[in-house]
């Protein structure tokens, strides 16, 4: 799994809907279902000028083949694609949909995006496909004139962008257009894990995530003292995300600060307010010697009962429920302290499903269909059947799947989670690369605090200096 991509392996909860929606694709005739991506060639037919009702929206559809290319539901396999392309073709039985997995060099999900641009420039790209705004890609998708803004299908169909929580259809805007509708995600590692027990045997209290003493510092003294007793068994208090930007990105948020200028132009990190964020996580990992620091460890520390605080989101709470399987580990979840605005500190991780731009044949086909996979049905089974973490709707929260109360402590950030800032320079690939470079030997040590975070600052200036790609 990669994590932060909203990837996971779901269970088995979905498994009646599963058989539902194949019984109905069966009834339509089954999709057509490529095995490589770039495998077919675009073979869409038909316009879609004269299909759109004067309000409502599309009422019909004619014959054509859909193309879909994605790896998302194809690494890790699942029945997803071919659940939303029977149940599409149930829905309108001249259309086909020809999913095509696009494969992923080693897991990587950033491998896929050159072979998108490749399928593009062969003519073969399909009429809908995702480039993800987590991955920086959506600005490139835009600049490059890949993709077409939505705004049009949805004023005509009246469409509710409110069956959506806000933020991530805040997310799909870009140059005050909204480009593609929300595809998986979640509210990033915007809080903590913890283990009940340990902190029950070193003799610490949580306070309430609401109250006034649930502050950076009181998280500070509970990370020493369940720290100073798990070392005694060689475990820890603490474990973050860092170095990774969006670690850095909502530990620098918990100071009320950022780690980039609203204007995408400056590198924060030697300014006061984000400086004392970062002070706050080197003195745990090396004044005071509590943090579980890559390479110190071996397996999941949290799961084996050796860590007592986890910052996490809600997706890792699945993924400990299916590494705790036989429920020895007991936690609980909080969200970090709020900020002085109110806010909660978090960087909103999500996806998205875009429409072709350019030589599109079949716009309306292919808005329909992305209606269709994020639909409640749709991004229910992205969650239970698909492998995704699409905790993008407030209506699939009644489902059982997200009934367990450490995953609803997260409920309110998805509300009003915070978005990343967009490099202003679109270089949001080379600025991450630059903390992965730059930021292991500050975390582990290896330098001085002031030296190692002046160094890594100016990496990541020098990235955010360069032109505009």
């Amino acid at each position: 799994m990669q994590q932060g991509m909203g990837t996971e392996r779901a269970g088995a909860p979905g498994a009646t809907r599963r058989r539902r929606l194949l019984a109905a694709g069966a009834a339509a005739g089954g999709a057509v279902l490529a095995g490589a991506c770039g495998a077919g060639t675009q073979t869409s037919t038909g316009t879609g000028s004269n299909q759109a009702a004067q309000s409502g929206g599309t009422k019909t559809l004619a014959p054509a083949t859909l193309g879909w290319d994605t790896f998302r539901g194809f690494t890790p396999a699942t029945e997803w694609p071919r659940m939303m392309a029977e149940s599409f073709q149930a829905k309108y039985p001249n259309v086909k949909v020809d999913a095509r997995a696009i494969g992923l060099d080693a897991g990587n999900q950033q491998s896929a995006y050159p072979k998108m641009l490749a399928m593009l420039q062969a003519g073969t790209l399909g009429e809908v496909h995702a480039w993800d705004p987590s991955h920086w890609q959506l600005y490139q998708a835009v600049k490059r004139n890949i993709i077409r803004p939505i705004d049009e299908f949805v004023a005509r169909d009246k469409f509710d962008l409110k069956q959506y929580y806000a933020p991530f259809i805040e997310y799909q805007k870009w140059q005050g257009k909204l480009w593609g509708l929300p595809s998986w995600g979640w509210t990033g590692n915007d809080g903590i894990l913890y283990n009940t027990q340990l902190a029950q045997q070193a003799g610490v209290t949580f306070p309430d995530q609401n109250s006034p003493d649930w502050t950076m510092n009181k998280l500070y003294e509970i990370a020493v003292k369940i720290g100073r007793f798990a070392e005694r068994a060689g475990g820890f208090g603490l474990r973050t995300t860092l170095p990774g930007t969006a670690g850095v990105t909502v530990m620098t948020r918990a100071f009320n600060a950022d780690n980039l200028s609203p204007d995408g132009k400056k590198s924060t990190l030697m300014d006061a307010a984000p400086k004392e964020a970062m002070r706050w996580v080197y003195d745990l990992a090396h004044k005071e010697k509590v943090v579980a620091l890559p390479g110190t460890y071996e397996g999941d520390p949290f799961v084996l009962g050796t860590l007592g605080v986890d910052q996490q989101g809600s997706l890792t709470v699945f993924n400990v429920n299916r590494a705790n399987a036989n429920g020895l580990l007991k936690f609980k979840a909080q969200l970090f302290p709020k900020r002085k605005d109110g806010k909660r500190p978090s960087q909103l991780r999500g996806g998205t499903w875009n429409i072709l731009g350019p030589g599109n044949k079949l716009p309306d086909h292919a808005w329909e269909f992305i209606k269709h996979i994020t639909s409640r049905e749709g991004a229910l089974l992205f969650n239970t059947d698909g492998g995704n973490q699409a905790q993008v709707r407030p209506d699939i929260m009644d489902d059982k799947y997200f009934q367990d109360p450490n995953f609803k402590v997260y409920l309110e950030n998805f509300e009003n989670a915070m978005v990343h800032v967009v490099p202003a320079n679109l270089r949001g690939t080379e600025f991450e690369t630059a903390y992965n470079e730059k930021g292991p030997d500050w975390y582990a040590g290896k330098i001085g605090f002031e030296d190692g975070l002046k160094l890594w600052n100016d990496e990541v200036q020098r990235v955010l200096d360069l032109p505009e790609v």
